[in-house]
């Protein structure tokens, strides 16, 4: 049985509903200031090694591995579509990052006074803390154009709800470790989101809104037919 992009997709885009919903309730109800000092002052030891860690499922490297593993294990398009998906995707949030919004400090910089002086915690040592190019984040839209990307091709639907989380919490590590505020995760999701769907939809030759009208048109025809 074929799947269409939107079966494909449903519980990754469903499970992705909840973090545009909490993302833009901080970013609505918070200052980019507010939002980062409150995730960080709910720190602990464990989060700390956990999202140092998960932080680099976000990472260009982590894209190129899993990328040469599709090309190698799955179909040569696959492999293409990937890295395709993963280039335009890294394109818009570079051309963003230092074009546009070249001005847009981290959270380490902005509030660096605060974090080194201060009561709040720092978890990377100072040479990594001192960044620009905030806005997007790199590493929120890598993470989801690989995952849903991974979502598409195992044609399980069901992991979808697996691999949105992970996205999700690749992404909440940027906030976590510092280096991106809400506002930046929340673009970088959405760019790697619909760049993703895009990019598969051109290959395919399918657009996830009209695979939707096609099986309601489906199901108008099943009813006339009873």
């Amino acid at each position: 049985m074929t799947l269409s992009l939107k079966e494909k997709t449903s519980y990754f885009l469903i499970t992705y509903l909840f973090f545009i919903i909490g993302v833009g309730y901080m970013i609505v109800n918070y200052t980019a200031k507010e939002g980062t000092i409150l995730v960080n002052r709910t720190w602990t030891e464990f989060q700390d090694v956990f999202f140092t860690y998960v932080t680099h499922l976000g990472d260009g490297v982590t894209a190129v591995i899993v990328i040469l593993l599709i090309f190698t294990f799955s179909t040569i398009r696959n492999g293409i579509i990937a890295l395709s998906s993963f280039v335009f995707t890294a394109a818009i949030t570079q051309v963003l990052k230092h074009t546009f919004f070249a001005d847009a400090m981290r959270p380490f910089i902005q509030l660096w006074h605060e974090f080194k002086y201060g009561d709040l915690h720092m978890v990377l040592p100072e040479e990594l803390m001192k960044k620009g190019n905030s806005f997007p984040s790199g590493h929120t839209t890598s993470a989801f154009s690989l995952f849903l990307i991974l979502t598409i091709f195992f044609k399980r639907p069901t992991l979808g709800i697996l691999f949105a989380i992970i996205a999700m919490l690749t992404s909440y590590s940027r906030v976590y470790l510092g280096q991106h505020f809400f506002e930046d995760i929340f673009l970088g999701s959405l760019i790697g989101t619909f760049g993703t769907l895009f990019i598969y939809s051109v290959f395919e030759k399918k657009n996830y809104f009209s695979d939707l009208n096609y099986s309601l048109l489906n199901k108008i025809n099943d009813k006339k037919n009873i």
